[in-house]
């Protein structure tokens, strides 16, 4: 899974992100999911660093509410 705070203005699709990384990285590697997400659903510390345990909380939840319908 990848978790992907696009730019705004920018528009993404899961499709392109998976051929990109196809393109650069091994295919172990290339995510059999991407998420995007707003930047104010992401928690950052008071260093500016990416909260990872609430990150998989959210994707957790998000991928279990994809999954069902």
């Amino acid at each position: 899974v990848s978790c992907i705070v696009p730019h705004e203005g920018w528009q993404l699709e899961e499709k392109h992100v998976r051929t990109a990384a196809k393109q650069k990285l091994a295919s172990f590697k290339v995510p059999r999911r991407v998420i995007f997400l707003a930047e104010s659903e992401v928690g950052t510390t008071g260093s500016a660093k990416i909260k990872t345990h609430d990150l998989r909380i959210l994707a957790t939840e998000i991928l279990a509410t994809t999954n069902r319908g």
